[in-house]
């Protein structure tokens, strides 16, 4: 640990606000404290922000997908060592999902609700190799399942747009 916390009362405080900032972020915004089907609604709370937020297509520039995946490995990481292995609450790695299935595609309702219906999808189902991927230890296995599922997601996505802008 880089920097180890102190003994006595401070340590409990800044342990406390170390798994506030951590169940914070890892939850998307406690979206995954949601009473069923918590990814699919951190999913939707993700489509709301991109959708509706004036400016919300930052959210898929390629630099700042970049940028999310290995803060989105931390906090599934330090997420799963207070909730156990790929838990329910852990859905910031479906922020990461709907990113590369949207990535660099400009803001639309048709689009949006394409691409969050083929994310979805492919992160349930899990084709290969995306089920392999989700072995992997840590935060890392828990983001890198929704990538693959995001890859899928956006190559049909893509062949969808070549149709309809045709």
């Amino acid at each position: 640990m880089p920097f180890p916390l102190p003994r006595g009362p401070r340590r409990r405080i800044l342990g406390g606000v170390k798994r506030f900032i951590i169940s914070t972020f890892a939850s998307f915004f406690y979206a995954g404290y949601f009473p069923f089907a918590p990814a699919t609604f951190a999913s939707l709370v993700w489509l709301a922000v991109y959708l509706f937020v004036p400016g919300g297509g930052w959210l898929v520039h390629p630099i700042v997908v970049v940028c999310t995946v290995p803060v989105a490995v931390y906090f599934a990481h330090q997420g799963e060592k207070f909730w156990g292995t790929d838990a329910s609450r852990i859905v910031i790695d479906e922020f990461v999902g709907m990113q590369v299935t949207l990535l660099a595609i400009e803001p639309s309702l048709l689009m949006g609700g394409i691409g969050f219906v083929l994310f979805r999808v492919f992160d349930i189902v899990k084709p290969f190799p995306a089920g392999r991927a989700q072995r992997l230890h840590g935060g890392l296995g828990v983001v890198t399942d929704d990538v693959a599922a995001g890859v899928y997601g956006r190559l049909i996505l893509l062949a969808i747009a070549y149709i309809i802008h045709r």
